[in-house]
């Protein structure tokens, strides 16, 4: 007779040894099938991907087991139902998997001492998967820069925690006469992409920064007076929530930097939240590694209500709302 080793959840969902082993492999597959297009391929109407070489048929077989691809007498492989799922939310796989796991990797030495563990990251995959999440709504980006390029006078569009750059790459296609810079924590990130666009047609429009947007005594060393007068929309994606978290609240995160920018005209704020649900669990979209990683770094989820209100505090109010393509990623246009 055997016994079956489980672990029981506070949210009364039973998580069996099998399940521990087969998730991690299921999400490096995920991981390696977006590492290869495959998931942006299906979901932008190629239809099906044919494998090229062994190991890749050896990828959409494990894929097919998994139930996400089903195979085609043809050799060809196309999405499930469930792989349409699994498709749409790669990024935050991505950043699951690859992303998080030099924090969770230092739990056990840490706990013994400390209350929380710094948001140890792998920059890169952080940055893949945080812009593969706010570029899967084209519709959202195309609304933004539609109002971006009705600006009577152009401007400098900024985002701040850039990542690879995606976002203003798309921003600055469909709005022609803007400006396009960006900053991100990560120097190696911003190397990378300022190697990827240096070759593209937005080449001459780019300025990539390296340094930190969290607000401190003064203003940060990368801003110069070029920027601090030009900028006129600001971009914020998947960090204010981190950045409240450490500094004092979402309001004084944006009006500090409110006050770096003195002719900002509008701000754009995308970021998950938490709904009128109690629990975690409660939640539209619920993993447990979700509600894990950020109880174990400190840094919290925010409720719309509280963005609401730091809206109002400062004087912004919501020209526009996009929330349709997640159940808890929010994003806003800020005007005033």
């Amino acid at each position: 007779m055997t016994t079956e080793t489980t672990t029981q959840s506070t949210t009364g969902a039973r998580l069996r040894l099998p399940d521990l082993l087969e998730g991690p492999t299921a999400a490096q597959l995920v991981v390696a099938a977006d590492d290869l297009g495959w998931w942006a391929r299906l979901l932008n109407g190629a239809g099906s991907v044919v494998p090229a070489t062994r190991l890749q048929r050896s990828l959409a077989r494990a894929l097919e087991r998994v139930g996400w691809l089903a195979a085609a007498p043809d050799g060809s492989f196309r999405l499930t139902p469930d792989g349409v799922e699994i498709a749409f939310n790669r990024g935050f796989v991505r950043v699951a998997v690859r992303g998080w796991e030099p924090t969770f990797r230092v739990l056990g030495e840490r706990a013994a001492t400390d209350d929380v563990i710094p948001a140890r990251t792998d920059p890169a995959a952080v940055a893949r998967g945080c812009t593969d999440i706010a570029r899967r709504s084209p519709a959202t980006i195309a609304a933004i820069a539609a109002r971006i390029a009705a600006d009577p006078v152009p401007g400098t569009t900024l985002d701040l925690g850039c990542a690879d750059g995606g976002r203003l790459q798309a921003i600055g296609a469909l709005a022609p006469d803007e400006r396009l810079a960006g900053v991100d924590i990560e120097a190696g990130v911003i190397a990378d992409a300022r190697a990827r666009l240096a070759a593209g047609d937005l080449a001459g429009r780019f300025r990539l920064l390296a340094g930190s947007v969290q607000p401190g005594d003064g203003p940060p060393p990368w801003l110069d007076d070029d920027l601090r007068e030009n900028v006129t929309t600001a971009m914020t994606f998947f960090l204010l929530h981190q950045l409240a978290s450490d500094g004092g609240g979402i309001a004084a995160v944006l009006g500090a930097w409110t006050d770096w920018f003195p002719n900002l005209r509008r701000l754009v704020v995308g970021d998950v939240m938490l709904s009128s649900g109690e629990g975690w669990h409660e939640q539209p979209w619920f993993a447990p590694t979700f509600e894990i990683y950020h109880e174990l770094t400190g840094v919290r989820i925010w409720r719309d209500e509280e963005y609401r209100d730091a809206y109002t505090s400062l004087g912004w109010r919501v020209a526009e709302r996009h929330d349709g393509d997640h159940p808890i990623v929010v994003t806003s246009v800020l005007e005033r």
